[in-house]
């Protein structure tokens, strides 16, 4: 083989891994399941939690790792691009383990429909200062749930 084309192969070898997917951090791939939920939001005004998770169990907000997204408009109402900041009306939570959750650092969601069922669809793409970077799609189905608001 040639040095030339050995370089060749190299450079591909070197860019094929600097522009692989940095979607999911390691060990946190696969979040492929998903729900959302009402919740209770500001002055007990409606809200919403987009849950995705590698598990169902992680989806419905019942073991982790999951990552929660919340906005605090009613299900109906989160079609559009919610940025993820300190200061906005969405906010993204990832919980890595029982007893350690992260607030994202920076990031979106967008929802680019609402069905009639209450199924959202759309992505996520969120940075956390431990849990990394998380970017997925999801179609979420309504998960009923009873919301004590105080």
């Amino acid at each position: 083989m040639s040095v030339t084309r050995v370089f060749s192969c190299s450079l591909v070898a070197v860019f094929a891994m600097a522009c692989g997917s940095d979607s999911v951090s390691p060990g946190f791939t696969g979040f492929a399941y998903s729900s959302v939920a009402a919740q209770c939001g500001p002055a007990d005004g409606p809200a919403a939690a987009v849950f995705l998770a590698p598990t169902q169990a992680g989806a419905n907000g019942e073991s982790a790792p999951y990552v929660r997204v919340y906005v605090a408009v009613a299900v109906n109402q989160l079609t559009g691009v919610w940025p993820i900041t300190t200061s906005s009306a969405a906010a993204a939570w990832f919980q890595s383990n029982a007893s350690t959750s992260e607030p994202a650092e920076s990031g979106y969601m967008l929802v680019t429909s609402v069905d009639s069922d209450n199924t959202v669809t759309g992505s996520v793409d969120l940075q956390f200062p431990d849990g990394g970077h998380i970017k997925t799609d999801f179609r979420a189905k309504f998960r009923p749930n009873v919301a004590l608001c105080f």
